[in-house]
């Protein structure tokens, strides 16, 4: 995978939107979650969905779950609450994943 690197980490509507600098393929969505799971500790990947064109991992952290989807058609990577339950967490991550960024 060639580098790609992030442009822009958001935190709006409840949900975190992370931009990256260049285009990226379907076949990279290992290697980004992985750059953008790493940044927040003790994190448990619970579960992978694969689409055509999207991907979703759920994962838990500090007792609260979030869904990590990919977009390739759409070029769009974001985190939300896995319920609403979850949602009061979700700006946790976010200060936690753009101290580390």
């Amino acid at each position: 995978m060639r580098q790609v690197t992030i442009k822009s980490i958001n935190f709006i509507d409840k949900q975190i939107t992370i931009f990256f600098e260049q285009d990226w393929f379907q076949e990279d969505i290992g290697e980004l979650s992985q750059s953008i799971l790493k940044r927040i500790p003790d994190n448990e990947i619970k579960e992978s969905t694969y689409g055509a064109d999207r991907e979703d991992i759920r994962f838990q952290w500090q007792h609260a779950a979030f869904m990590l989807n990919f977009d390739y058609y759409s070029q769009s990577c974001w985190i939300s609450a896995h319920s609403e339950m979850d949602t009061p967490h979700i700006e946790r991550i976010f200060n936690i994943i753009t101290q580390s960024h």
